[in-house]
């Protein structure tokens, strides 16, 4: 029999104590589950990160596993402990938004507000409610609790107003998104928002500052040495990259600048 799968994002990083009192709260209550850590570098306080982290990795994990996700600045405050179920998986997390981009790919059936506190770690400590309420909620929930003896179905959870791209005088304007580890700049816009754009204007370019890309690949080494290149990522997202380098260093380019989709004949 297949041992159930609980996976771990968190901003807690590897330096502190955290991420080990986290496993230790949840393997109190099921010795028997597999962790599976997804990343806990994700930047400090930073809900988009988290979210983003969730995204493009949760959907490639087997129907049922159950998904932890902890960037929360708001611990200890009014915040709801939310679980969510989908048709495939199963999410423990703080209502603040860091479900948003997990509900677009896979839309909730339920969302439930953990109530029930004899599910908790008691004492509960205010400053760290991982240890104390998210880690051994998710692990009761892995263990075969219904998610119905948990608390109260809700509606009223919380998304995050993500930037989405707006047409003005002939050309899409987006935003950074997101960098990641390589230097590679994700942006707002979608595959089919690029394909669409393309279809009305077959000369296009990407404006990023002062910097154009007009060149489409479909992986990074098709791009010679230090040459930017646009590409759709795996989250989904068209991505801005110059070939073995950091392109937001190479583009000094930093999180929620502008990025415009325009005709290769637009004035710059």
């Amino acid at each position: 029999m297949l041992r159930p799968l609980l996976t771990l994002i968190t901003d807690f990083g590897t330096r502190e104590y955290y991420v080990g009192a986290l496993k230790g709260s949840i393997l109190e209550v099921h010795p028997e589950i597999e962790l599976v850590d997804v990343s806990h570098e994700v930047p400090s306080h930073d809900v988009l990160a988290g979210a983003l982290t969730a995204a493009g990795s949760c959907p490639w994990f087997p129907p049922r596993t159950v998904h932890l996700i902890v960037v929360d600045p708001g611990v200890g405050s009014e915040r709801r402990v939310l679980i969510a179920v989908t048709d495939r998986h199963r999410y423990v997390a703080p209502d603040n938004g860091v479900l948003s981009l997990v509900f677009r790919q896979d839309p909730p059936s339920r969302v439930i507000a953990v109530e029930a506190e004899h599910y908790y770690r008691h004492p509960v400590c205010p400053t760290f409610h991982a240890r104390d309420i998210l880690g051994p909620v998710a692990a009761w929930l892995a263990k075969g609790i219904a998610v119905e003896n948990f608390g109260s179905e809700v509606s009223d959870y919380k998304l995050l107003t993500l930037p989405s791209p707006a047409e003005e005088s002939g050309r899409l304007h987006g935003r950074v998104l997101h960098i990641d580890k390589f230097g590679n700049i994700i942006t707002t816009f979608t595959q089919k928002e690029l394909d669409d754009f393309r279809t009305r204007h077959p000369q296009w370019r990407l404006r990023i500052g002062n910097k154009t890309v007009e060149r489409l690949v479909e992986y990074y080494s098709q791009g010679a040495e230090g040459e930017a290149i646009a590409l759709t990522g795996s989250s989904g997202f068209l991505e801005i990259a110059v070939a073995r380098r950091p392109a937001s260093q190479e583009l000094q380019v930093s999180r929620g600048m502008s990025v415009v989709l325009e005709p290769a004949g637009g004035s710059a």
